[in-house]
């Protein structure tokens, strides 16, 4: 699954719960549940830089956006995105063997693979559906 993909997941958990704690913990699990869908997943170094730069960039706006709730929102994106970091450092030191350890990419969870432009499509949808439910409750709530 994206960058992209799991941070809208993470907003959208802290903008629902306004909880920095909360949105850390529901984050780690979103993760899991969410790489377990049928996703698409980066063939190059190039595809994750951009996708990188764009999640920032909506992490940084919607924090804008919705300065009242800016923690649980920060909180929730990292506990999303957080364990793909061993991905990314078995990428950039491939000289070291990192053992994964998060279910997901140990195996111990499903991790089903969808090709180009299926798997990418459920991600642009499931990240505008988080997208506009975090502005929603974001203002509403």
């Amino acid at each position: 699954m994206y960058f992209s993909s799991h941070l809208s997941c993470g907003l959208l958990l802290g903008a629902l719960t306004k909880s920095s704690v909360g949105a850390f913990g529901l984050g780690l699990v979103s993760h899991a549940a969410l790489d377990m869908v049928p996703h698409h997943d980066y063939r190059s170094v190039g595809g994750a830089a951009i996708d990188l730069v764009t999640g920032l960039t909506i992490l940084s706006t919607i924090r804008t956006l919705f300065a009242d709730i800016s923690g649980p929102l920060f909180w929730g994106a990292v506990g999303a995105t957080i364990p793909d970091l061993e991905v990314a450092l078995r990428h950039v030191l491939p000289r070291y063997n990192f053992k994964a350890l998060f279910p997901s990419h140990s195996g111990a969870l499903p991790h089903p693979q969808r090709k180009f432009p299926r798997g990418v499509f459920v991600q642009v949808v499931l990240t505008t559906v988080c997208l506009f439910l975090t502005c929603y409750f974001g203002v509403v709530c």
